[in-house]
C-alpha cells in the first residue's frame, strides 16, 4: 500500500508540476499585434499623420486621414494598431522645431493629397478639403508589401 500510495503522490505532484508550468507558460505567452509604427531618429520632436483606406461608421469604404502623433527624438509610437490588410499606407510628418536649421524637417509628397487638421483629427474623405475647413497636405506613399504583420518606418534627418 505503501508504494502503491507513493506513486500516486507521485503522478499527482508531476501532473500539478505539468499544469503550474503550462500555465505560467501560456500567461506569459502574447499574441503578436499587428501594427504599423513610426520611429522618430532626428532630434527633434516630429507629429505625424497616417491616411489609408478603412471603414466609416456608415459601413463603405473611403479615404481616413488621422493625425496627430507627436514622437519625442529616439521614440517610437504605434499610429495603426489593426491588422494591416492592405499593401499601401501614407503619411505626413513634420518637425514641431528647428535644431540648428533654419527650417524644420518636412516629410512630404506632391503625389498624394489628404485633408489634416490643425488640431487631433480623423477625417473621412480626402476631396473637398477646403470646403469642409481643412487644410491639403501632400503625403508619402509606404508600400509594406504583401502579407506583412508589422511595419516600421524611420524617419532620419536628411544629410
Amino acid at each position: 500500500m505503501d508504494v502503491l500510495a507513493t506513486n500516486i503522490k507521485t503522478h499527482r505532484l508531476l501532473a500539478l508540476g505539468v499544469i503550474v508550468g503550462l500555465s505560467a507558460f501560456l500567461g506569459f505567452v502574447r499574441p503578436a499585434q499587428a501594427a504599423l509604427e513610426f520611429c522618430n531618429r532626428t532630434q527633434e520632436q516630429l507629429e505625424s499623420a497616417i491616411a489609408y483606406r478603412g471603414m466609416t461608421p456608415d459601413d463603405h469604404e473611403d479615404w481616413i486621414s488621422e493625425g496627430w502623433w507627436l514622437i519625442e527624438p529616439g521614440q517610437c509610437t504605434k499610429v495603426y494598431g489593426k491588422p494591416l490588410d492592405q499593401r499601401f499606407f501614407f503619411y505626413y510628418a513634420r518637425a514641431t522645431a528647428t535644431h540648428d536649421r533654419r527650417e524644420p524637417y518636412v516629410w512630404t509628397s506632391d503625389k498624394y493629397k489628404f485633408c489634416i487638421d490643425t488640431k487631433a483629427f480623423r477625417i473621412i474623405g480626402d476631396g473637398q478639403c477646403d470646403e469642409r475647413k481643412y487644410q491639403v497636405k501632400g503625403f508619402q506613399q509606404i508600400d509594406i508589401g504583401p502579407n506583412v504583420r508589422d511595419y516600421t518606418l524611420e524617419f532620419k534627418a536628411e544629410e
